[in-house]
């Protein structure tokens, strides 16, 4: 199924931008303070960046973020072998060679496979395509209230469940707490500065809420709102909001999770999106 997009496109460039900027950064280190400490300053870059990667996953345990972190890893040791050798025959050696180029090809090759299958990705932007597919009427209406869109039978057990199964799919990032299982859809890009706490109260972000009585209450922000091509209806969209989420319990608790992931895949949106 290919629909047309009632999304902006997407112009967020921040998950390009934060890898890259490791470029700079090694060139300005190098500039100032010479070559080992621009090497230094690379391999503790990598090394930060697999750290993150690690918290991602103990966030969501969705575990190709260990595929990133090993990458991290891998290449922050080797810049830190490399750093106090630079210059003599060990890293000339074919040994070290053929540990470089083995982790390039290794690590190379399945994350592009990772981000072909969308492992990596966040779904955010498909949440937000699927709220918008049933809404047809047009109408400002924007208002930051959360609102009731309705009522599900279920126990806390699975709401938890499927609360895990968001967060390892990069459906939505689950925020839990005695009464309520708050999950917060995140587009590609909006991923760090949401984990490293930079954008805010997540309650200030789009999410769809769960509380222990069954009751389902939505929040759609007014960045999120205004990503839309039109000024869509807004109660009507609050409502297919809430209605996503909603299906999307409804097919994991009958053991069908496979055909969540099918009605995202099948938007057919860009991998980096």
């Amino acid at each position: 199924m290919s629909i047309m997009s009632k999304l902006k496109p997407d112009r967020n460039i921040t998950g390009v931008i934060i890898p890259f900027s490791i470029v700079p950064v090694f060139g300005l280190s190098t500039l100032i303070f010479g070559l080992h400490a621009g090497l230094l300053t690379l391999a503790v870059f990598m090394l930060v960046y697999s750290l993150f990667y690690l918290y991602i996953f103990v966030r969501t345990w969705n575990t190709a973020q260990l595929v990133i972190c090993a990458e991290g890893a891998f290449f922050g040791f080797m810049f830190l072998v490399f750093e106090p050798n630079f210059g003599t025959n060990s890293v000339g050696s074919k040994e070290f060679k053929a540990a470089y180029i083995s982790g390039v090809i290794f690590f190379g090759l399945l994350l592009v496979s990772l981000a072909l299958t969308r492992r990596l990705k966040w779904r955010g932007r498909e949440i937000f395509e699927l709220a918008g597919e049933s809404v047809d009427e047009t109408g400002n209406g924007y208002t930051s209230r959360p609102r009731p869109v309705g009522k599900v039978e279920y126990n806390l057990q699975q709401m938890h469940a499927f609360a895990r199964f968001c967060a390892r799919h990069l459906i939505a990032l689950p925020y839990v707490s005695s009464k309520n299982i708050t999950l917060v859809p995140i587009k590609m890009g909006e991923e760090f500065g949401r984990l490293l706490g930079l954008s805010g109260d997540y309650r200030d972000a789009s999410w769809v809420n769960f509380d222990v009585n069954g009751e389902v209450s939505v929040h759609i922000s007014q960045k999120d709102y205004l990503d839309y091509r039109e000024l869509l209806a807004f109660d009507q969209l609050c409502t297919s909001f809430g209605q996503v989420f909603i299906d999307f319990f409804e097919l994991y608790n009958k053991g069908e999770g496979i055909r969540v992931i099918d009605r995202m895949d099948d938007l057919k949106l860009s991998f980096l999106s």
